[in-house]
């Protein structure tokens, strides 16, 4: 119990200075990066969700993400709505649709899966690029207002980054509560075997349409909070590329656990910095980090760090906690 109240004390702490200290950065070039990477560590979460804590493959979490934006760009600028209602109608368009996507799809496993959920952000996607009278096509929404906080306009990037980085709190609040629930430990249950979970009495169908909605919400927010800080939307931002990154981002970080889809989402930002000269070779590179990784991390950069560092920092008498007698007949049945 005492763990669990540390970790969210540790949360609510560095969330709260990230916040503040964002305030104080006047480099413009870090404040634009540090802001795009903070909404993509959100869509990250969102796929953990999904990937990380019931084991569905998710390789269309972009048409979430171009939901949430050209939902929160229409609302705003053709209907005039309230931005605030329109960060929440944002959200619930995305859950539904993540559970109009599960509905049929939760039943799929392993390979089957990732098709149909590619096949949902392909659709989305072409959607996007031709319904010209509602999205503008390939051409886009502009003029996307600014959201504003207590009165506080985020025309300034140093107020939008703050604004993006609490949002990231809130959120990683959120699924730490869901994930320390009942709700957390069936979808662990489901992960580790679906046949055991379905005997034990949990509902599997519906614990994994909850995951799918929830999942769907969360990349919504992301994608209003591109739309509010672009101000301009348009569908090649919502491609499956961007679908295959996000979710390089969470294995490469490490899926399942709070710190690493943001530790992915850091790499992968400075790995676009530093490629952007060399776009046409960025997915290809992409490809073979996900291969290594793999191979050598299966578990993901932070968990690997953290095996690493318990088997350094572990003092030497509590490495051999087997008696010595029962350790002789492990190594004799070897």
């Amino acid at each position: 119990m005492r763990s669990k109240q540390a970790i969210f004390l540790s949360i609510v702490f560095l969330g709260i200075v990230c916040v503040v200290a964002s305030l104080y950065i006047q480099n413009l070039y870090f404040l634009r990066v540090s802001t795009l990477a903070v909404i993509t560590a959100i869509l990250a979460v969102s796929v953990n969700l999904l990937v990380g804590y019931t084991g569905q493959i998710s390789l269309g979490h972009a048409g979430f993400y171009g939901i949430g934006a050209y939902s929160f760009a229409l609302l705003t600028t053709h209907l005039n709505w309230p931005i605030w209602l329109s960060f929440l109608t944002a959200f619930i368009l995305s859950g539904l649709m993540g559970l109009v996507l599960g509905l049929p799809t939760t039943k799929l496993k392993g390979h089957f899966l990732g098709i149909a959920t590619l096949g949902f952000g392909i659709i989305v996607n072409v959607v996007l690029n031709n319904w010209i009278s509602i999205t503008g096509g390939p051409v886009g929404i502009r003029n996307i207002p600014i959201p504003s906080v207590f009165g506080i306009s985020l025309q300034y990037e140093n107020y939008f980054l703050s604004f993006t980085v609490a949002c990231l709190l809130i959120i990683i609040l959120l699924v730490y509560f869901v994930i320390s629930s009942a709700i957390g430990r069936a979808w662990r249950c489901i992960k580790r075997d679906e046949i055991s979970a379905e005997v034990s009495g949990i509902n599997v169908y519906g614990y994994k349409l909850l995951a799918f909605s929830l999942s769907g919400g969360i990349a919504g927010i992301a994608g209003s909070l591109y739309a509010s800080f672009m101000t301009f939307v348009s569908p090649e931002a919502f491609d499956s590329n961007q679908s295959i990154t996000i979710i390089t981002t969470v294995i490469l970080g490490g899926a399942g656990t709070l710190v690493g889809p943001l530790l992915g989402t850091g790499i992968i930002t400075v790995l676009n910095e530093s490629l952007r000269d060399f776009q046409e070779l960025r997915l290809i590179i992409y490809g073979l980090l996900l291969v290594v990784f793999i191979v050598f991390m299966p578990q993901g950069i932070y968990l690997f760090i953290k095996e690493r560092a318990k088997s350094l920092w572990m003092p030497k008498k509590q490495k051999n906690l087997i008696p010595r007698g029962q350790k002789q007949t492990k190594e004799v049945d070897q």
